[in-house]
């Protein structure tokens, strides 16, 4: 349980410092004088490292641990963050929010954890705990940093001064937990990652069983025949065996590792399709309601002004002043856009863990295709919600709908890691390393296509999504999981 709490609070602190800027952009674009196209550049430059760099943590984390991983991840992101203040242009938001991106590679130590420490029958509930807990840092960061933004004026900093000193806060914080963790934490049950123990029962490539308790497979006969030969008694040979071909541990092992390849791609896409959806919408969000929710006949850069007659001392009419400041058309405000933006992320405090408990439930009545089936489940209602959202026209029905998709798109992604255990059992780090940067990648497309709707129509940017997201499920019905896809429910 100390390596479960490590592994989502250290996720955590990354995700509320990734997105930290994100709160922050309407003062960052007033000062700067930054367009909607240039903030929206920087919102895919915080994306795009992540992608690379979840595609690396994975393998280093099946070589050092994740432990070790992690730590290295939050100090090395804590850098950039921390001298964020020095930008003085677009290209500047640009360069730092691609260097921040690296802590959302966190996401894969936090993973592969708790993929090391629990049992296959609860390794979903505690895979979409771990990563719902973390996420939640989307919502918080969405509270915390104007918080922490209107205390540092409060102090006695302008507004220009204020962002700048917020942002150090948090980045004090990664460094101190970067190298706490060091030293409070274990790698796996057996303590540090070099005394773990492996499953020697190979799926792909073994070429005879090795009788001990392994995850070979997700098949409770298998494993009492398994923990049977271990006792001593000796006529479980056949059936172990026999089950053991069944499920073609040593038997077609070339088509196996196709469809390995298959299935990792198919996860990737879809992970892309609910977490890249997430963190597509975490970088967008409070800009959307504040671009959205205009007050009518009002145009941007200007403000409204009462002229008043001097000689009778009272207002005669209203005009449109110039502003340097982008939002003044909005009904919100920063802070009040940045208010509803956090009740998006602030679902992952159970939407996640509802998604892997879900697969848990499905699997315990259902074996690996119940896993399947709660991950077309989640997906097709996720994508629906989406297009509700994009056809909302008031504040009150647009926040219910955004809840609504965020606990569907938060189901998903427990859905989805609570198969990836499952994959590979000896290379969990590299496929759950390839199926989280699936996520970026998607969230990359996601915010280039927000990148060319934003000054026309944002709305359908979520109309487009749930389109995408419906399609991507289907998916589901093709892939192998351990031999099994989603129609063997019906041969039960």
């Amino acid at each position: 349980m100390r390596a479960f709490h490590t592994s989502w609070f250290c996720f955590f602190i990354a995700f509320t410092a990734w997105f930290g800027i994100q709160p922050l952009i309407p003062t960052i674009r007033k000062e700067l004088g930054l367009s909607k196209k240039e903030v929206a550049r920087s919102g895919i430059a915080s994306i795009s490292a992540t992608l690379a760099v979840r595609i690396f943590v994975g393998p280093l984390c099946d070589k050092f641990g994740p432990r070790r991983v992690m730590s290295s991840l939050l100090i090395v992101g804590a850098i950039p963050l921390a001298f964020s203040g020095l930008i003085k242009n677009g290209t500047g938001l640009i360069i730092v929010r691609l260097c921040v991106g690296i802590l959302g590679g966190s996401f894969i130590p936090c993973q592969f954890w708790t993929s090391a420490t629990f049992n296959v029958k609860i390794v979903g509930s505690a895979n979409a705990l771990v990563g719902g807990w973390g996420n939640l840092g989307g919502g918080f960061t969405f509270i915390i940093m104007p918080a922490l933004f209107e205390l540092v004026k409060i102090c006695g900093a302008d507004e220009f001064l204020a962002w700048k000193i917020a942002l150090v806060i948090p980045a004090v914080i990664l460094i101190r937990f970067g190298i706490l963790i060091l030293w409070t934490s274990d790698d796996c049950p057996q303590g540090k990652w070099s005394l773990r123990k492996l499953p020697e029962m190979d799926i792909f490539v073994a070429a005879k069983p090795v009788y001990e308790e392994v995850s070979c497979v997700d098949d409770d006969n298998v494993q009492y025949a398994v923990k049977t030969k271990q006792q001593g008694i000796d006529n479980t040979d056949v059936e172990l065996n026999k089950k053991y071909t069944e499920h073609g541990c040593g038997k077609h092992w070339i088509w196996d590792k196709i469809w390995l390849i298959v299935t990792v791609t198919v996860l990737a896409i879809q992970y892309g399709l609910c977490f890249g959806v997430e963190i597509a919408v975490n970088t967008v969000m409070n800009l959307y309601f504040l671009y959205k929710f205009e007050k009518e006949d009002c145009e941007e850069g200007s403000h409204d002004v009462m002229q008043t007659n001097n000689t009778t001392n009272m207002t005669t009419a209203t005009v449109f002043a110039p502003s340097d400041d982008q939002n003044t058309c909005s009904i919100l405000s920063q802070n009040s856009a940045s208010l509803i933006a956090s009740l998006f992320g602030l679902i992952n405090l159970f939407a996640r863990a509802l998604g892997g408990i879900f697969s848990d439930l499905l699997r315990k009545y259902l074996q690996i295709p119940g896993r399947l089936l709660a991950q077309i489940i989640c997906m097709t209602a996720e994508g629906v919600m989406l297009i509700v959202f994009s056809r909302m026209e008031t504040i009150p029905t647009a926040i219910i709908a955004m809840v609504a998709f965020s606990l569907l798109a938060m189901m998903s992604e427990g859905s989805t890691f609570a198969v990836v255990p499952y994959i590979h059992p000896r290379r969990v780090g590299l496929v759950a390393g390839f199926v989280g940067a699936g996520g970026n990648a998607g969230a990359m497309i996601w915010n280039t296509i927000w990148l060319n709707l934003v000054d026309t129509d944002p709305s359908r940017w979520f109309l487009l999504l749930g389109i995408f997201v419906l399609c991507g499920n289907v998916l589901t019905l093709i892939i192998p999981v351990q031999r099994k896809r989603i129609w063997n429910v019906f041969n039960r």
